[in-house]
């Protein structure tokens, strides 16, 4: 019975209940607050579950990404010199500060959300088994589209220099580099998957199972390790990005680099020789 009871509670596994089961274990007995959370609780508590939530995935998988691919196997596929201590450190500092800001700037969509004004739904059967599988594609398809043209705007050079250029001094990047945003650039590149659940019916587990998935894919595309997989932007890809500014600004495929001429092909690029290119060259003297 214990068993079936664990079940059922991570089947309704969702941020709201999650916030209120860390305001009564944790802050309540600090400092006792009237039920139902005021507005004001709500807030703190769910920036609390949000940054330290995006902590415990980020330390996690960044550094299972980290000691696989930069320890255990490094003597297979980078080179010696690879392990920069000195800018993991920098990749981590930039991380944990942006994720509390990108935290605080998402509170405000997470509490309408658990207030019920988006398209959040509890029962797998409300629209069917098959639409509980299908709409995670959706989830990416929308994100993958939106995050491509919000990325390419942010290398305009109206905002690069502001926004997007704390990102790109991290070029031989590893999997610590996935959240060194400038807070404003994270934000504006997760803001599709804000936006999706506003517009979209997602179930509640699915959803935060997704937000997992999308963060350690955003790591793995810096771990600069990749599998040649048709029409995936994999980590060689947005290390061409990362390299030469002005290519390869898709999230999880292809497509969307392919239908605006902005792709590079990983395999034609290394037998090239690898050509880099330097901000200055991209944006000018004053990049």
């Amino acid at each position: 019975m214990e068993a079936l009871g664990i079940t059922a509670r991570l089947a309704n596994l969702n941020a709201h209940h999650l916030v209120e089961l860390l305001n009564d274990k944790l802050f309540d007995p600090i400092l006792p607050s009237h039920q139902p959370l005021s507005i004001s609780r709500r807030l703190f508590v769910t920036w609390v579950f949000l940054y330290f939530g995006s902590l415990i995935v980020y330390f996690t998988f960044a550094s299972l990404d980290f000691l696989i691919h930069f320890r255990l196997l490094a003597h297979r596929c980078l080179p010696e010199n690879y392990l920069q201590t000195t800018q993991v450190r920098r990749e981590i500092t930039t991380s944990v500060k942006s994720l509390s800001i990108m935290a605080a700037m998402t509170t405000p969509f997470e509490i309408l959300i658990q207030l019920g004004y988006g398209k959040i739904y509890y029962d797998p059967a409300k629209y069917g088994y098959a639409y509980l599988f299908v709409s995670p594609l959706l989830f990416l398809a929308f994100s993958d589209c939106v995050i491509y043209f919000v990325h390419r705007a942010l290398h305009h050079p109206l905002l690069y220099k502001t926004f997007h250029k704390p990102h790109h001094s991290f070029i031989n990047t590893t999997p610590f580099a996935a959240f060194a945003f400038h807070p404003v650039d994270g934000f504006a590149q997760g803001l599709s998957y804000l936006i999706f659940v506003f517009l979209v019916p997602f179930h509640a587990v699915v959803h935060l199972a997704s937000l997992v998935v999308v963060s350690c894919w955003t790591m793995n595309i810096h771990d600069r390790v990749t599998w040649r997989i048709p029409g995936v932007n994999g980590a060689a890809h947005h290390t061409i990005h990362h390299t030469t500014f002005k290519s390869n600004y898709g999230q999880y495929t292809t497509l969307w680099d392919k239908l605006c001429g902005t792709f590079r092909d990983p395999h034609q690029w290394k037998q090239a020789g690898s050509p880099t290119l330097t901000e200055k060259q991209v944006y000018g003297k004053h990049a």
